[in-house]
């Protein structure tokens, strides 16, 4: 009985002060947690980062670096990320879980540079799915349809940027816009 009677007596006083100190032992640990996820998630953003498996061994970089994405008139480069990796927090995280079999495929050598064209086409195809579910949402955080200046366009371009042509036909930047960064698949 002795055994259960010292369980329901009262710790000494500085026992108390290890409440407080866990608590800020624990919120230290969470903020050193927290802020190694987001240089994780930056490092892991940046071209420098998608360069390390692309150069060498396809032809992505070298066509992203002649598209008006990396170098234009306006000096205004769109990274890598900009595209392929949404703005969004969950949709971020959900991104990048999928990246992991593209690691994944790159480091048992399922693409390489001897097959890469073959599988070019259903990894566009993939980009270009997800692209068309979520309305190019990657296109419309640098291009805002709002801010256009239509006589500044090509006659066909208005047409075709006239919301009233797209919303009709149900239609988004990516069905007309392949190609821009990437040249298309054979």
């Amino acid at each position: 009985m002795g055994f259960w009677k010292s369980l329901w007596r009262w710790p000494p006083r500085w026992r108390w002060l290890l409440i407080p100190l866990g608590g800020w032992l624990a919120l230290l640990m969470g903020m050193v947690a927290w802020a190694g996820f987001n240089g994780v998630m930056h490092a892991t953003s940046t071209n420098e980062f998608c360069y390390g498996c692309h150069i060498g061994t396809d032809t992505v970089v070298e066509e992203y670096q002649a598209s008006a994405h990396f170098s234009n008139e306006h000096g205004v480069a769109a990274t890598c990320a900009d595209c392929h990796i949404p703005h969004e927090f969950v949709p971020k995280l959900i991104t990048k879980a999928k990246a992991t079999a593209d690691v994944y495929h790159q480091l048992v050598g399922t693409i390489n540079l001897e097959n890469f064209e073959s599988h070019r086409g259903e990894m566009a195809e993939a980009i270009w799915r997800d692209m068309a579910s979520n309305d190019s949402r990657a296109c419309r955080t640098c291009h805002d349809p709002t801010r256009w200046e239509p006589a500044l366009q090509s006659v066909r371009a208005q047409n075709s940027h006239n919301p009233t042509f797209w919303q009709e036909k149900g239609m988004t930047c990516i069905d007309c816009h392949r190609g821009v960064a990437h040249r298309l698949p054979r």
